[in-house]
């Protein structure tokens, strides 16, 4: 069953909506599987944001902030990390700076 923001992103009157849809569905499956808890907690939150975007919680100002708070959280947190690690978490910042802040706040 598909989740409430991919029904919301399908019914955005856009013809990249499938493709974002599809490319966001990747990039928080890959979020939420990732061995560092930090990247797995991002993509949660990610979705959880969306959901609400989604069934009206919030609006897209707020849901703007709290995507560009984990584009910056992942960001400092990326420091820390071992290489490996990095480039999973430029992997999230560079999707939520794509697909979201460029791709999905555009359409909404």
């Amino acid at each position: 069953m598909a989740a409430d923001w991919e029904d919301f992103v399908s019914n955005l009157k856009d013809g990249a909506a499938g493709l974002l849809k599809t490319e966001l569905s990747g990039l928080i499956t890959n979020a939420k599987g990732d061995s560092d808890a930090f990247i797995k907690r991002q993509g949660e939150k990610l979705e959880l944001y969306l959901n609400q975007l989604a069934n009206g919680q919030i609006t897209k100002e707020q849901f703007q902030g709290y995507v560009c708070d984990i584009r910056d959280l992942t960001e400092m947190h990326a420091l820390k990390m071992s290489v490996a690690g990095k480039a999973s978490a430029q992997r999230l910042v560079d999707g939520v700076i794509k697909l979201v802040i460029n791709g999905l706040i555009a359409m909404v």
